[in-house]
């Protein structure tokens, strides 16, 4: 398991939960591509380009989202820079009010020891599938 790479993914979950548009964007290669569900209402997914993509997703999620935060991450690495997390999404929608407790996952490629690629899954399993692993 690299260390480094579990030390970044923890980084980042601890800069998303404070969001900290400027650690993330740090944290993230110049030719980050995220593709994400949190903030959409379309739960196909929207992808958001570049390390300046932080500032303006945070301002979609409070479009969404009342309340939100990640807990009780899990991290996998795999081979070649790829690495999966695993946490519960926890919040209250915006509009609804309704309470949300749901577990899912992303799937990370890394270059050069920063964030390149992310892709969030509703189903965790699917996140570890994606980077070469299995529950």
């Amino acid at each position: 398991m690299s260390q480094e790479n579990v030390e970044l993914i923890q980084r980042v979950y601890e800069a998303f939960n404070r969001e900290d548009a400027a650690a993330l964007a740090k944290l993230s290669d110049e030719d980050l591509e995220f593709v994400s569900v949190f903030a959409e209402v379309d739960t196909a997914g929207a992808t958001h380009q570049g390390q300046e993509l932080w500032a303006s997703y945070f301002a979609r999620i409070h479009e969404t989202w009342d309340e939100w935060r990640a807990e009780d991450l899990r991290v996998f690495d795999a081979a070649d820079d790829n690495v999966a997390a695993v946490f519960r999404l926890v919040g209250k929608g915006k509009s609804s009010g309704i309470p949300v407790d749901r577990e899912i996952g992303l799937a990370y490629t890394l270059r050069r020891g920063k964030l390149w690629r992310m892709r969030v899954y509703l189903n965790p399993a699917e996140a570890l599938e994606a980077v070469g692993l299995s529950e």
